[in-house]
């Protein structure tokens, strides 16, 4: 005999927010998961806040040239040293014509390094370059206070003469390669203030990524890295410690991509496995050949499998490390590359890197810190775009979300400082702060589960009729809120129809609990929700059904 129904409703209430589900079918993710939310950030149990929007463009680049690459530090030349926050904090915009814009990200101006002319050599597809600070500069020294970065990317010639190569600036003067070193990458002036100091180096592999280590620079190229002597960036001989060494195995299929530095080891990410190196020491005396001085240190496998797909780099994580290849994306712990891209899994196999490649960006958001990830993919409703996959880390609740920007973003990074990490973005014309103000023209979707409406397991394959579904909304900025949306019914062989649902909480009232009335019937319910309100939070959503008979019956 079916089941009849004696006519109360039952409650369904979505309110955990536990995360993105692209990897299960909509029907069989958990009723707290999210089927697809984009601009939705949960902050807990009851509070799904509407992500932010992107700043006015920083910069823009000159007429008819593009933002390939772009890196973000600070070497601290600026005077007053201290200051609210302290001056410095850069952007470097490696353009396409092989010049580099040096851009203040608090206000915006470049500097004069664009008037050197060319120095990096942009080889497509790849684009391949770097930019690391050597060091910061040492406020309260009397010798060497300049800090400086260094700019890095395939030679045009071995020889010099051409772009590419390795770079040295303090905000003033440029060192290209041949000319003497500055004070600030070799120390002599106050480790040995007789020295000549040597000449910027040429010949260096790649360059295709740099990183600063046991205080040396380490450079790779395809298969070969480079190491300076210590203390010195520009002194590769290996009579003062510099060297180089090759990769011999097979686990390297075509290229270093990536080179880092955590917890005292040294990695090298390859397009399919990992090494590291720690323990770097010097035996002998620098600059006696009567004393050859030879630099060691323990080369080893971290994992042959998983690695850096594409040439650009790694995402930080504190001491750990996301990578996307092939297979997926991983984040690396200690010794262990941990798939954790398996609920995105129908996002991230739409991949399109026909107009650019992905890259990772750190970034602190509502005072949580998590990993973004762009690159151009396919939505579920078919709309190939830019899309930010970001990843909550959080131990023992780590999930996922997606977020966009209103923009075809090509390159994100961050800037950290305070421990705070700022994320910047590009369209490839202009530089962004992203969610860095409350829009009202940013789109924000959410859709849920198929869900039941079950009061018990027998209710799963009851058909229902929808009654009515709430929203409980509190305005953070006073604007008011607007939320449009379906309840989408089906199964059980009735039509069940799609209604519309519209929610509205009026500017200058801080909390409501909303209804929207419905009349369509099936086994199952499906809600999808749109905004642009600037900046509301979603606590929850209660949908309201009556079961009527058991489906077969």
């Amino acid at each position: 005999m079916p089941i009849q129904s004696d006519n109360p409703f039952d409650l369904t209430t979505v309110e955990q927010w536990r995360g993105l589900n692209q990897q299960s079918k909509r029907g069989s993710i958990d009723d707290q998961e999210e089927w697809w939310n984009e601009n939705f950030f949960a902050i807990g149990p009851g509070n799904l806040r509407t992500c932010w929007g992107p700043s006015a463009p920083i910069y823009t680049a000159p007429a008819g040239l593009t933002i390939l690459r772009m890196f973000f530090g600070f070497y601290g030349n600026q005077t007053p040293q201290f200051g609210a926050p302290p001056p410095g904090a850069m952007g470097w915009m490696f353009l396409s014509d092989g010049t580099i814009d040096e851009v203040d990200l608090a206000s915006g101006a470049t500097t004069s390094l664009r008037t050197f002319g060319t120095i990096w050599n942009p080889v497509a597809p790849q684009y391949w370059a770097s930019a690391k600070v050597w060091r910061p500069a040492f406020i309260g020294s009397t010798v060497g206070q300049q800090g400086g970065v260094l700019f890095g990317s395939p030679a045009l010639s071995p020889t010099g003469g051409g772009p590419g190569g390795l770079y040295a600036w303090d905000g003033a003067t440029l060192s290209s390669p041949g000319m003497p070193a500055p004070d600030w990458l070799t120390d002599l002036q106050e480790t040995d203030p007789g020295t000549t100091p040597p000449p910027m180096p040429n010949g260096l592999p790649g360059i295709y990524a740099m990183e600063v280590y046991s205080s040396r620079l380490w450079v790779i190229g395809k298969d070969v890295c480079s190491f300076s002597a210590p203390s010195n960036g520009a002194d590769f001989s290996t009579v003062n410690g510099g060297g180089s060494f090759g990769y011999f195995g097979d686990r390297l299929v075509y290229s270093f991509m990536d080179i880092a530095a955590s917890a005292g080891y040294l990695y090298f990410f390859g397009d399919s496995s990992i090494d590291a190196i720690n323990n770097v020491t010097l035996i002998g005396t620098p600059g006696q050949l009567s004393q050859p001085v030879t630099t060691d240190f323990n080369y080893f496998n971290v994992d042959p499998q998983v690695g850096q797909r594409f040439p650009r780099p790694i995402g930080r994580l504190g001491r750990y490390f996301t990578m996307f290849n092939g297979a997926g994306i991983s984040l690396l712990q200690g010794g262990e590359a941990v798939p954790i891209g398996d609920k995105v899994t129908g996002v991230w196999n739409t991949l399109d890197t026909s107009q650019y490649l992905p890259t990772f960006a750190p970034a602190t958001m509502f005072g949580f810190r998590v990993m973004l990830l762009n690159g151009r993919f396919t939505d579920p409703f078919g709309v190939t775009r830019s899309l930010l996959l970001m990843f909550h880390p959080t131990k023992g609740n780590e999930f996922w979300s997606v977020a966009s920007q209103g923009l075809e973003l090509t390159n994100i990074g961050a800037y950290e400082q305070d421990s705070i990490l700022t994320p910047y973005g590009t369209d490839g014309r202009s530089l962004y702060r992203l969610f860095a103000q409350a829009s009202p023209t940013l789109v924000k979707r959410l859709s849920t589960k198929q869900l039941r409406v079950t009061s018990g397991k027998n209710s799963a394959l009851t058909l229902k009729n929808v009654k009515r579904l709430f929203a409980e909304i509190a305005d953070n900025d006073g604007r008011g809120v607007s939320m449009t949306g379906t309840v989408t019914s089906g199964g059980g062989g009735i039509p069940g129809g799609v209604e519309s649902v519209d929610f509205e909480l009026t500017r200058g009232v801080p909390f409501g609990i909303v209804p929207s009335p419905l009349h369509g019937a099936g086994i199952w319910s499906a809600i999808d929700l749109s905004t642009k309100s600037p900046d509301f939070t979603l606590e929850r959503l209660h949908l309201a059904a009556e079961e009527r008979t058991l489906f077969g019956a």
